[in-house]
């Protein structure tokens, strides 16, 4: 029998309906995209996406070429990279305008500084949870299927759901309205109360029994109550779990559905492979081809004249320079396929649609640079400059919808008194891109004035602007590195002062030892 906390907890269902049926009434839309999702990951990553309740003993179907997935491992890494660098702070925490006026100059140095302890321990945390290994599987969910959620582990990593694990609707702008999470889980792991209840019920239709552990299906349902406000709970078999539900503002929800590419009015987004899929089938069925015709290629089939005096037994067990009876060359014969020339088309389009797809996944090892002896360092940058350039918008979208977020729920858990002071400001993705480009203008146009000799330089070069603009590009804080004109010109004086210390010290000592000398004349 139901107790009276669950009848509370069942007041969530009567207002917005159980997490089962709402499951149910929005698979449609997802079960539209899902043949192309599985399509895309059946050529690059078969695992990323395999029909829903697969088992494990299944086998994965087997692409006839790699140039899918080491495009999609490729660019994974160097997003992965990209999001979370290893070394540096990827973001900033700037003060609050409000802060700024109300805090005097020398407060604001020690703000900055307490800030910038802050980050390290945002980066330490990152490097401790191991956060990178679940974020570069849910990159490689972005790539494929453009859809993935990331769940953030109170004080630990990051859980990623495949989107055939979950169902969400959006707003007309792209921000989530409500989501759905089903998942399998033992048993074992759920609530006495729970476990009770599922024992006194007669149906536990969604209860498997192939195993030996019971697994039954939990379902997170996820609420926008209000414009800054979230509702999530639990349940199992219909039934709320005690305890699960809980109420987050939006910058505290641990649950982040990401997207690739947004799509207008559209819930789920698309991934970075679907846009390929006519090369990679074109790529398919032509290795498939190659591969089949190579092999029937390398055959060896002999053929025997009918009515010949040679004995097939004689051949197969001759060995290596013995004698066989008969007339070789007009009994035997050797199968040709002679096929050569007609691979040659196939193996050309496959070598177009190879570097087609290296420049699409950012592989420069394959067919991004120019394959000669003078390849230049120049060409390089410039080659990855512009594949960089093409990943602005996905920059800008994991910004916001990832970077952002990952900082204020890490920043909630260590210090959250930092949010009411300061601002998080990432510094990689497009801003990087920027900043990367404003570094080459400036060595540029440093190098054209070098030409003009250095007198030019330093006559027109405003030094300490340029450094400033330089430490700006590389994301450093110009102040801690730069001197200020007001820095420089306390140094002059106090050298000046220094040195005319040190000039009087001399001239004392001279009047000193002139005044001996007189005393010893004396």
């Amino acid at each position: 029998m139901i107790d009276t906390k669950q009848k509370e907890l069942s007041k969530f269902q009567e207002k917005y309906g159980t997490a089962k049926d709402f499951y149910k009434d929005n698979l449609s839309i997802r079960n539209s995209l899902e043949q192309e999702w599985r399509d895309a990951s059946q050529l690059t990553l078969p695992y990323i996406f395999p029909v829903e309740n697969q088992s494990e003993s299944a086998s994965m179907p087997t692409p006839f070429n790699s140039v899918g997935a080491s495009g999609v491992n490729t660019l994974a890494s160097k997003l992965l990279l990209a999001l979370l660098p290893p070394t540096g702070i990827f973001f900033r925490l700037l003060p609050d305008k409000k802060v700024l006026e109300d805090v005097p100059e020398e407060g604001l140095k020690q703000l900055d500084s307490e800030l910038a302890i802050v980050e390290n321990d945002v980066i330490e945390y990152i490097n401790q949870t191991a956060m990178r290994v679940p974020v570069y599987e849910a990159i490689k969910l972005l790539i494929v299927t453009g859809n993935t959620m990331l769940y953030k582990i109170p004080n630990g990593s990051f859980k990623a759901f495949s989107p055939y694990q979950y169902v969400v609707q959006r707003d007309y702008v792209g921000h989530m309205i409500s989501a759905c999470i089903k998942e399998q889980m033992s048993v074992d792991v759920l609530p006495e109360k729970v476990v009770d209840e599922l024992e006194l019920r007669d149906s536990v239709d969604n209860i498997s029994t192939e195993s030996t552990v019971k697994q039954v299906d939990v379902y997170t349902m996820i609420v926008r109550e209000a414009h800054n406000k979230y509702l999530v709970w639990q349940e199992v078999n219909e039934m709320v779990v005690p305890g699960s539900e809980k109420s987050y503002d939006a910058d505290g929800l641990p649950y982040l559905i990401l997207r690739w590419t947004t799509v207008n009015n559209e819930a789920y987004g698309r991934g970075l492979v679907e846009q390929y899929l006519g090369d990679l089938r074109s790529l398919e069925g032509l290795t498939q081809t190659i591969v089949e015709g190579a092999g029937i290629s390398a055959m060896h089939l002999f053929g025997l004249r009918p009515g010949s005096t040679l004995k097939v037994e004689d051949l197969n067990n001759a060995q290596n320079g013995e004698f066989v009876l008969g007339d070789l060359e007009r009994e035997v014969s050797t199968l040709q396929v002679n096929k050569g020339a007609d691979l040659q088309v196939p193996m050309q389009l496959m070598q177009q649609l190879e570097a087609r797809l290296s420049r699409a996944f950012m592989n420069l090892g394959s067919g991004g640079i120019r394959d000669s002896e003078r390849t230049t360092a120049t060409e390089v940058r410039a080659t990855a400059a512009e594949l960089e350039a093409t990943l602005g918008g996905v920059f800008s979208v994991l910004a916001s919808e990832f970077q952002s977020p990952l900082i204020k729920l890490i920043l909630k858990e260590l210090n959250p008194k930092v949010l009411k002071v300061a601002i998080p400001s990432v510094t990689t993705g497009i801003s990087a891109i920027s900043r990367e480009k404003d570094f080459t203008n400036l060595n540029t146009m440093l190098q054209a004035i070098s030409q003009l000799g250095p007198d030019v330089i330093g006559q027109y070069l405003n030094v300490p602007a340029y450094l400033g603009q330089i430490a700006t590009s590389l994301g450093m804080s110009p102040s801690d590195i730069v001197k200020s004109p007001e820095q420089m010109q306390q140094e002059q004086e106090q050298a000046q002062l220094q040195q005319q210390q040190m000039m009087q010290m001399e001239q004392q000592g001279q009047m000193n030892l002139e005044a001996q000398k007189q005393e010893g004349r004396g």
